[in-house]
Parts: structure tokens; C-alpha cells; sequence
């Protein structure tokens, strides 16, 4: 980036947060602060904003920086807001807001740009070099203010960046909210007119707004996208969206766990909005969020009155301002939700919210605005929207069309939250675990690997055994090589067919569109189908084949004439299996040889044990790399010093092995971390052993007669109950303890 980098000790100005604060959008504030810099004269940056994904403090932040840098760029930071009546009070609130940002920026005096000042007090505030221009800007405005033409009134005041000199310093006028221009009383397309405006002048600008809603603005102010730079913000990304809400808490001073703020990413998916609102919440109800209970609370009491209920409301008075419509409304989405059918015809939406054409094209302009329906113009689908719109609607259903109890709906809300968590939080861990399967589709582009990570009955032939540096050295000397095609579009198969949404997860199988040798002709198109099968073992011939024709039946119903079917197992396949595969001439690899094929084409620590207090000590392991080793040998000298006798000790180490194993083995740890306590009693030594991840589905039964009894076989169909009839055997006392993110493991010995 050019110019100087950010000062992170620099004060605030218009940001709510420091710069040490502002956590993700790094690419995006660079792109934004350099936008000026890099693009010459007259270009402009559309920022599309998904529904819900936050821009405002990416604006304020680059104001800040540009500010702080004291260069020829003048930074102009203007935000839309509810509550404006007219296309021309926004003029007029815009010229003021230049013209104060101006001259504080000239006069290095950040406080200026919180002041209430008139245009004659900035005329007076001006510097000796802008005084001359500045009056002259006054005077024409106070001339135009009285004339009866507001449409040239509103380009005269939306054009005052352009009349700055150019040795008086270049203005980069940053917008924030236009998806609120068009909310103004009817009175023109304001959103169109800035665009059009600014677009036409010989200085930098930067729109931010709903990502459908600026683009139609930018079409409908004959805009030139050619001329303009497009930045497209969605979500945060699940690191960066954890990293927030750390920060937030600890600026709210909100207690949290790692449970429950990953909960909040997963459940707002990583919408900086919706994360904020609760952390805001949060801090002014005083309550703490370290258990799933606590988030649900704190979520429902946000839908029923909250800023997320005002939120939505708000959205829905601005689509349709009549109660009456809001109501109909409210029904028809709700039901779209939940329902099968949620494509219908214009039409049918006007006979059902009794409206005119003209009223009904302004309420689904809204909807698609806010992505809540796509529209074509023809044909609506409903049943868009986050999870979140969705809790909202069916709270509004049950409120407002069903006429429930209040409290009947609050509680079913916090009880149906409360279910949901653990699903959403497994689906999570599910697609952490996943190979990646689009991100490495989309790699490919004619690499020549060899063939043999395509074949696994051949790579186990050879390879089985061997360590991954051995492997590498002997896929280097492979001469049996295939190019792979070049990738053209990647999408879930769930995309291409609704048979399988009940059936697949869509991170689990996709359709890829290559061509061969990157040769664009009906005889080098090739369609892969690739899923990632779940099988723990060898996936057998009746998994196989399973996929196999649904994969078939997805191309057959496609229309796809040239196809190539890859399936993946963990541990590959059997000999039937890969005879199923091969007559279909498919593909066929396990985990390791996709995790090669990865590395080719793309080119642990243990904490010490701790005392949290004089008789317990604490050790956190990473999973893998026989770390069970550690923990057997901490947990003797702990016994030795109780002085059980050797066999007890031998008793204890197996228990710990046998528990370290299979929670590495089932757990799906997002952390991949084992977390152990040992507490010395009088009598006895307590060992807990938890981790992080999907919970066991038999849990209930672990505690009961009937899990004492499981044989290995029923054991293993239940995710192997983490070894529990070894570990009973082994130990005096076991059970098994529900947390909110995962399973804890409690064992007892006693000293005889």
C-alpha cells in the first residue's frame, strides 16, 4: 500500500474502536485507504455488502487513517441514516458535513469533525488558502437553497467536492448506507443521483451499501462499471469472527467462554451485527454468556424486544409501512420457511397481500433487497434469509397471527435454541473435519501429479506403512502421471439436487465443471463428481454403489453428458468397493492420498502440568503423536506419591491411554486438544478427562446398568462409548458428564 502505514497509537476520530481493535476486514481497510491512491483520477469503489455484514466501521476506520496521514487525499466520510425526510435535507446535511470535514482536516484539528457549526462558523474556521473558495461555495448556496428547483439544488450540493481546487487537496467522499437513499419520501432516486454525480466528477469516491441494491443504483445512474472498482464484503471470516467477539467481550467486559463464543460465531454466522447487538447486551443486562443456557436467554430476549427485534421490525415497517400488509406479510414468509413450496408467481403474492401491482413491486423490492426472497421479475422464491430472520419470523407468527401466550412463545424459544446449539456447533465440527473438497477442486488447473493418488488398491499396495517423507520421495519417481483439467465452477451437489439436502452434507460432495488441457470444446468437458464418504472403516461395496448412483442419477437428471465420479474414504475402500468403482472407471482415494494430492498442488505442544490449586494439577495435550505416553507418565508420579500399589498404577495409566485414544479417535475436537485434571483427595484420586467436539450419541445410557453392559460390537455402533468397558474394569468409579461443548470423563481410584 502506498502512503505511510497506520499508526496503531493514533486517536480515535470517527472510529468506535482504536485501530489495535478493529478485528478482520485487513484486506478490505487496505483496498479502502488505498482506493485514492491507486486508482487515479475519477474512479470509483462500489462496496456490496451482504445483508447483516457490517460496513460502517471499515468506513470510519479508513477516514482515520487517511486523516492522520496529512496528505493531499482529504478524506469525506458521510453517512446515510434512518430518520431523514427529503432528498433535499440530505443535500444539505451532506454539503455541511464536506465542508467541516474539510476544514478540520486542513486545520489538523480532529475535534472539529464532532462539532455543531454553521456554514458561516466554517467560513471564519477556514484556512487563509480555502477562504476565498469556501465563501464562494456559501454564497451559490445560499442562491440555490431559495430557488424553486430541488432536483439541481441536490446536484449542486452533492457536487462541492468537485468545485475544492486541485492544489487545495483531492476530497475522497467515502458513503455509508445507501441502501437508506431510496427510504426518502419518494423524492427521487438519491442513491442513483450520488452515483451519478460522483461518478462524473475527476475525484475518487466510495459507495457502500446492499450489495443488490447499489449495483441496481449504479445501473440505473448509467454508471460505467468499467471506470469502477468492486469490493464484495461478506461474512467474516470464522477466525476473524472469533477474534470480535473476544474483543467485544472483553470491551463490554462480558464474561464468555470458548464454548460459547464459538457458538456465537456459528450461530450468527459470523455476522458482525448480529455478534455485537448480543456482546451490547450483554453488557448493559449485566449478565454473563459463559454456558449455551445463557446465549439462549440473552438471543430470545433479543427477538421478542431487543435490538435484533427492533432491527427486523424496522426492516419490515420500511418494506411495508401498513400494518395490515406487515401481517399478511409476516404469514407468507413464515410459512415459506418452513414449507416445501416457496416458489409462486407475482400474482398469487398480490391476491394473498391484497396490493396493486405498483404497491406490490415496492414490498418485493424490499425483500430482495434484504435477501429475505429472490425476485426476478417474475417468479419469487421465499424461504431466504439468516437463521436468525427465520427465529425472528416464526417469533412474529406465533405473537402476532396465532395469538399465543407470550410466555408460552418465549420459553419453546429458549428450549428450541437450547436444541438446536449442540446440532449447529456438531455440523460445525463436521465441516472443520472435511477435506476441503471445493478449495482443492478449485486448485485444479492442468498440474500433472501422479496417477497412482487416484488409485488407492495400487498407493495401498506400495505406500501402506510408510512415513509421509518416504511417500513424498516415492511420488516424486512416479512416471505414471495425469493432468488434471482446469477448473471452471464448483458448486455443493445439494446446489444441482434437493433430493440429496436431506441426505448429504454440502461440504461433503460437489460438481465441478472442467475442461481438459484447458481446451473449451463439448468433446474436453468433463463434469467430476466427488464426494467425501463417511465410513470409519473401509467404505464397503454397498456405500459405494449407494453414492455412486446417486451421483449418476444427479448427472443423469442434469443433463450432463461426460462425467468422472472420485470418491473418498478416510481409510479407502474394499476390494468390492473399488470393483464397483471400476466399473464406472471412477476414482478412488483415501484421506491421505487427497491430503498429498493437496500439498502437491498447492505448494504439539504440551503445557506442563500446573497447580490450580495445592492438590490439583491441570495438563492440556494436543491430540495425536502418542501425547497419551505423557499423560500415563504424569498420572504415576502423581499415584506414586499417593502410594497405590503398582498394579493400581498400571490400572490407572490404562484407563488414561484408553480415554486419550478414543477421545483423539471420535471426539472431532475443534481444538484438538485434551484437557486433564487430577485432584489428590484423602482417599482417592479423581481424573478428568475432557474434550471439545460432538457429544456421544448414547451418553444418557453411559451412566446406566445398560452401559455397564455394552458389548464391544453395540459399543462400536455408539462411537465405541470411548472405551468404557475397559475403562470400567480399570477404575473404581466412572461417569460420564454432559458440558455444553463437548463430554467429560470422570474416573476414580481408590487408595486401598
Amino acid at each position: 500500500m502506498n502512503g505511510k502505514p497506520p499508526n496503531k497509537k493514533a486517536p480515535r476520530i470517527l472510529g468506535r474502536v482504536t485501530v489495535d481493535q478493529f478485528v478482520g476486514r485487513a484486506a478490505e481497510l487496505e483496498r479502502v485507504v488505498s482506493h485514492p491512491l491507486n486508482s487515479g483520477d475519477g474512479r470509483g469503489l462500489l462496496l456490496l455488502m451482504a445483508p447483516s455484514a457490517g460496513v460502517s466501521e471499515l468506513l470510519r476506520q479508513s477516514y482515520d487513517q487517511l486523516f492522520h496521514r496529512q496528505e493531499e487525499v482529504v478524506p469525506i466520510y458521510f453517512a446515510l441514516t434512518r430518520g431523514e425526510d427529503t432528498a433535499v435535507s440530505v443535500a444539505i446535511e451532506f454539503l455541511n458535513t464536506f465542508l467541516l470535514q474539510y476544514v478540520a482536516f486542513r486545520r489538523n484539528e480532529p475535534s472539529l469533525c464532532e462539532a455543531s457549526l454553521t456554514l458561516t462558523d466554517l467560513v471564519q474556521l477556514a484556512a487563509p488558502a480555502d477562504l476565498e473558495w469556501i465563501e464562494r461555495l456559501v454564497e451559490a448556496y445560499k442562491r440555490e437553497r431559495f430557488s424553486n428547483d430541488d432536483r439541481a439544488f441536490v446536484r449542486f450540493c452533492l457536487s462541492a467536492p468537485q468545485r475544492t481546487p486541485k492544489r487545495n487537496g483531492r476530497p475522497y467522499v467515502m458513503v455509508d448506507g445507501a441502501q437508506l437513499a431510496d427510504n426518502l419520501g419518494g423524492q427521487g432516486d438519491l442513491a442513483a443521483e450520488m452515483l451519478r454525480s460522483f461518478s462524473r466528477s475527476n475525484l475518487p469516491f466510495a459507495v457502500a451499501g446492499l450489495r443488490r441494491q447499489v449495483l441496481d443504483a449504479a445501473h440505473r445512474a448509467g454508471c460505467n462499471l468499467e471506470s469502477i472498482d468492486i469490493l464484495r464484503l461478506g461474512k467474516l471470516g470464522e477466525e476473524d469472527a472469533r477474534r470480535l467477539v473476544e474483543h467485544l467481550a472483553s470491551r463490554h467486559r462480558v464474561i464468555i467462554s470458548e464454548e460459547t463464543r464459538d457458538l456465537l460465531v456459528q450461530q450468527f454466522d459470523c455476522s458482525p451485527f448480529f455478534v455485537t447487538a448480543m456482546l451490547q447486551a450483554a453488557r448493559e443486562r449485566n449478565v454473563t454468556l459463559d454456558t449455551y443456557l445463557a446465549c439462549e436467554q440473552l438471543y430470545v430476549d433479543e427477538l421478542m424486544g431487543g435490538r435484533i427485534q427492533r432491527y427486523f421490525a424496522s426492516l419490515l415497517e420500511e418494506i411495508a409501512p401498513q400494518p395490515e400488509t406487515r401481517r399478511a406479510l409476516v404469514l407468507m414468509l413464515c410459512e415459506a420457511a418452513v414449507g416445501e413450496a416457496r416458489k409462486s408467481s407475482f400474482e398469487a403474492w398480490g391476491k394473498k397481500l391484497h396490493l396493486d401491482a405498483h404497491q406490490l413491486e415496492k414490498v418485493l423490492l424490499g425483500l430482495h433487497i434484504q435477501e429475505f426472497i429472490n425476485w426476478d421479475g417474475v417468479t419469487i422464491e421465499a424461504g431466504g434469509g439468516s437463521t436468525t430472520w427465520k427465529d425472528y419470523l416464526k417469533v412474529r407468527f406465533r405473537l402476532d397471527i396465532l395469538n399465543e401466550p407470550r410466555a408460552l412463545v418465549v420459553a419453546d424459544s429458549i428450549t428450541d435454541a437450547l436444541k438446536r446449539a449442540p446440532h449447529t456447533m456438531a455440523r460445525h465440527y463436521r465441516r472443520a473435519t472435511t477435506l476441503g473438497l471445493r478449495a482443492l477442486l478449485a486448485r485444479f488447473d492442468c498440474q500433472l501429479v501422479p496417477e497412482i493418488l487416484f488409485r488407492f488398491d495400487h498407493f495401498s499396495n506400495i505406500y501402506k506403512g510408510l512415513v509421509t517423507e518416504e511417500i513424498s520421495q516415492g511420488l516424486d519417481r512416479e512416471t505414471d502421471l495425469v493432468r488434471l483439467p482446469q477448473l471452471v465452477h464448483v458448486a455443493s451437489c445439494v446446489a444441482f439436487s434437493a433430493e440429496l439436502r436431506q441426505s448429504c452434507d454440502e461440504e461433503r460432495s460437489v460438481v465441478a465443471h472442467t475442461f481438459e488441457g484447458a481446451t473449451y470444446t463439448d468433446a474436453n468437458q468433463v463434469i467430476w463428481l466427488v464426494a467425501e464418504l463417511e465410513s470409519k472403516l473401509q467404505a464397503d461395496r454397498e456405500l459405494t454403489e449407494m453414492w455412486c448412483e446417486r451421483l449418476e442419477r444427479l448427472a443423469r437428471n442434469a443433463g450432463f453428458a461426460r462425467t468422472r465420479i472420485w470418491l473418498i474414504a478416510n481409510e479407502g475402500f474394499s476390494e468390492e468397493a473399488l470393483g464397483a468403482l471400476s466399473k464406472r472407471d471412477g476414482y478412488a482415494s483415501s484421506r491421505q492420498q487427497v491430503e498429498l494430492l493437496t500439498a502437491r498442488i498447492s505448494e504439539s505442544y504440551s503445557t506442563p502440568p500446573q497447580a490450580s490449586e495445592p492438590d490439583e494439577f491441570v495438563m492440556i495435550l494436543p491430540m495425536g503423536e502418542d501425547n497419551e505416553l505423557l499423560a500415563a507418565s504424569t498420572v504415576e508420579q502423581i499415584a506414586r506419591r499417593l502410594n497405590f500399589q503398582p498394579e493400581a498404577i498400571n490400572q490407572i495409566k490404562h484407563a488414561i491411554v484408553e480415554a486419550y485414544i478414543n477421545a483423539t479417535e471420535h471426539s472431532l475436537s475443534p481444538d484438538r486438544k485434551i484437557y486433564q485434571r487430577f485432584r489428590v483427595e484423602s482417599d482417592r484420586l479423581v481424573i478428568t478427562i475432557s474434550s471439545r467436539g460432538v457429544v456421544p450419541s448414547n451418553l444418557a445410557a453411559q451412566n446406566t446398568e445398560r452401559g455397564r453392559e455394552l458389548d464391544e460390537s453395540e459399543a462400536a455402533k455408539e462411537r465405541r462409548g470411548w472405551g468404557l468397558k475397559l475403562i470400567r474394569s480399570l477404575m473404581d468409579e466412572v461417569e460420564f458428564e454432559r458440558v455444553d461443548d463437548g463430554t467429560s470423563l470422570r474416573m476414580i481410584k481408590y487408595l486401598r
